[in-house]
């Protein structure tokens, strides 16, 4: 075992870096972490510190299930090769546009395509399209109707491309997702929130798709900070699938689900719909997620730390991000699952009472972030 590893450990959870000033700022980061909102996007200032301490430039650094790309958005902005997994679609797009990052006169070229292909097809879609689907409204009673058409229209535009999307068409994608719902004047919906869309109040007004998502799109590129920046690589499926995609990762560090938390899907359900997600898909998630999977047998996570293993060169390290709840301490369970594979260096937690609600009402039952430090044997 490496004592260096684990007395870095050790000072990282005596001092937690990241709750000191500027680190603790709500706004603190490269504004590409708010590419798109997320609800359950890992705090950026964490994902700094758990990279900047324990990873060197030059390492390839993997999240196999990245959600938005904190961790390695945050590996490449320090000169790592950061690499990014994720299941889901949405998670998948945005993570692509931060770390393979494209130039802005590219970025330019889909946003004509794509106001071009809104305009010769809108007409081909209805306020009835998906009148019938929703959870917390029914999605066209979120728009203005000329809008919804636009909306449609555009995801269309994209689901098209999706198998082998560039990374300038998915920060143009990105920010369509971004203005979706929310409750400031650069939203599409009526007033709802911009990380999960509750039911949406106020008057229906026309919002037009290009000119909101060309503002957007200029708002990410007044951000020039990219000194140490090297692009990445962004993975779509399941993280077992990752054994099989010729990765020698020297550290993997992630954020799984927490235990007991809530679905992130149903939180994130408009924005998923947008990447393609069909009526029936959120009652099949379940099945697919590590969400719902986790809560009836942690066994799950032995595929998941044989993939670790797999893809890791020999001492590499596994750094996780968990929740623990008054029922379930989730660093004990995963180390228990580790144990074949990996020696347990350091294990710790912080009280989560001071983290920020953002006016979400129900934010599950997490009462302590642990860290869990494990190096491959």
């Amino acid at each position: 075992m490496d004592k260096q590893f684990k007395q870095k450990a050790q000072e990282f959870v005596s001092h937690l870096p990241y709750r000191q000033k500027p680190y603790s700022n709500r706004n603190w980061g490269h504004s590409w972490h708010s590419l798109c909102s997320y609800h359950g996007k890992l705090k950026p200032s964490i994902a700094h510190f758990l990279v900047s301490e324990f990873t060197n430039p030059g390492d390839v650094v993997l999240d196999p299930l990245c959600g938005v790309g904190t961790i390695p958005f945050e590996a490449c902005l320090q000169g790592r090769i950061g690499i990014g997994n994720d299941l889901s679609e949405m998670a998948y797009i945005v993570t692509k546009a931060k770390i393979e990052r494209s130039d802005f006169p590219e970025v330019r070229i889909v946003l004509q395509q794509l106001s071009e292909y809104i305009e010769n097809n809108k007409d081909k879609y209805s306020v009835n399209d998906y009148k019938d689907f929703g959870f917390n409204g029914k999605l066209p009673s979120y728009f203005e109707t000329q809008t919804y058409k636009e909306i449609l229209c555009a995801r269309s535009f994209f689901l098209e491309r999706f198998e082998t999307i560039s990374s300038a068409e998915a920060m143009v994608f990105s920010a369509l997702l971004h203005v979706l719902h929310g409750n400031r004047p650069y939203a599409l919906s009526r007033h709802s929130h911009p990380l999960t869309p509750y039911a949406p109040t106020g008057a229906f007004e026309y919002k037009n798709v290009i000119e909101k998502v060309s503002q957007k799109l200029k708002k990410n590129y007044t951000e020039t900070s990219f000194k140490f920046y090297k692009n990445g690589r962004a993975v779509y499926g399941d993280y077992t699938a990752l054994s099989r995609k010729e990765i020698n990762a020297d550290c993997i560090i992630c954020s799984p689900p927490f235990a007991d938390s809530i679905r992130f899907y149903m939180n994130n359900w408009m924005r998923l719909w947008l990447c393609g997600w069909e009526p029936a898909s959120y009652k099949n998630a379940d099945a697919l997620f590590l969400d719902d999977k986790q809560t009836k047998d942690f066994d799950i996570y032995l595929s998941f730390f044989e993939m670790c293993d797999n893809v890791l060169v020999p001492g590499g390290k596994v750094i996780l991000h968990l929740g623990r709840t008054k029922k379930t301490d989730m660093a004990r369970e995963l180390s228990e699952r580790a144990s074949q594979w990996f020696n347990v260096v350091y294990s710790a937690g912080e009280d989560v009472g001071w983290i920020e609600k953002h006016g979400i009402k129900d934010k599950g039952s997490t009462i302590e972030h642990q860290f869990l430090f494990l190096q491959r044997k």
